[in-house]
């Protein structure tokens, strides 16, 4: 008979099984993890120039903005400074009108000194009335005695050889001046002081 041989066989151990499927699960879970992770960087990429689009956006728009307020802001500024000068040019020319009423005033108080009566006194208030409005309105006298001539104030219409007054100055008014505000209404009529004439007796010109 043939003899009886020992066939050895190596046992599975439950503990290989356990770590067999053990190996194969984390394996699975590595491999879903690894297929999300590569699309991660692309689409916050996209986020973040979808950001960097709107950010840009909005710049420009609160640019146009800032831009267009301004301009509003100087159109308003404009139409209000048109609209005061018709009004100042309006009222300069109501003005300019009442000049002479007010020098023919002052020229019959002038002629009126020596009368004391009633018909000076009602002159002088209707002078001071007339005065009074224009002055409300900005109006002020313009009075240049002694001061340097002005070509923007004043017109030069004698030479007068005058040794109270430094050459150049104003030695007279012929006719007031007026202004009202920063606007020249009328210009005074002056006379411009020059230096004397050394060839004249006492330097004063001939009698």
């Amino acid at each position: 008979m043939p003899e009886d041989r020992d066939i050895s066989m190596d046992p599975i151990e439950p503990d290989d099984e356990i770590e067999i499927e053990f190996l194969d699960e984390e394996d699975e879970v590595q491999e879903a993890q690894v297929k999300p992770e590569g699309l991660e960087p692309v689409q916050e990429t996209v986020v973040e120039e979808e950001a960097e689009q709107l950010k840009a956006e909005l710049d420009r728009v609160r640019d146009v903005y800032l831009r267009k307020l301004a301009e509003f802001d100087n159109f308003r500024k404009r139409v209000e400074r048109e609209r005061e000068d018709i009004r100042l040019a309006g009222v300069e020319e109501i003005v300019r009108d009442l000049l002479p009423v007010l020098d023919n005033f002052e020229r019959a108080l002038q002629h009126a000194e020596d009368d004391s009566g009633a018909f000076q006194q009602g002159i002088e208030l209707i002078a001071k009335q007339l005065w009074d409005t224009l002055e409300r309105r900005g109006v002020q006298e313009v009075n240049p005695v002694g001061k340097p001539f002005d070509p923007e104030l004043h017109e030069a219409v004698q030479r007068v050889e005058d040794g109270q007054h430094p050459p150049g100055t104003v030695a007279w008014v012929m006719i007031k001046g007026y202004t009202m505000g920063d606007r020249l209404v009328r210009p005074a009529m002056v006379g411009v002081a020059v230096e004397p004439n050394g060839d004249s007796d006492g330097g004063g010109g001939s009698p």
